[in-house]
């Protein structure tokens, strides 16, 4: 069990990967996004860290975990598969549940901060 506190900083995450979205899942321009992990639990069910994205759409076809995010900087529209828009901004703060189809739709770029579970 970890039993320290984990200070969330790029510089020393323990992971960082650069992503370009596989194109079947681009709307329009050519998203790239950013990951920075800074915590993943003993059992690797729970991640957490920093991720952006520089401007374009993307779908996720089927999120892979629960998610909780707070916007840091930027903003986006994300939408649900049933349409609904979300104008998400920094200090917002979003859940997205497990298994939800929605596209990301990223004007110029996007930071947050989040914390997945991931079911399985």
């Amino acid at each position: 069990m970890n039993n320290t506190l984990v200070l969330f900083d790029p510089n020393n995450a323990l992971e960082e990967t650069e992503k370009e979205i596989d194109k079947q899942f681009i709307v329009e321009g050519n998203p790239k996004t950013r990951l920075w992990k800074c915590f993943i639990s003993e059992d690797q069910k729970i991640h957490s860290g920093f991720w952006t994205c520089q401007g374009g759409a993307f779908v996720i076809p089927a999120h892979t975990s629960n998610e909780m995010c707070t916007v840091l900087e930027g903003e986006a529209i994300v939408e649900t598969e049933n349409g609904k828009q979300f104008h998400i901004k920094a200090g917002d703060t979003i859940f997205i549940p497990y298994g939800i189809k929605n596209t990301w739709y990223v004007k110029d770029f996007i930071r947050k901060s989040y914390i997945c579970s991931f079911p399985q």
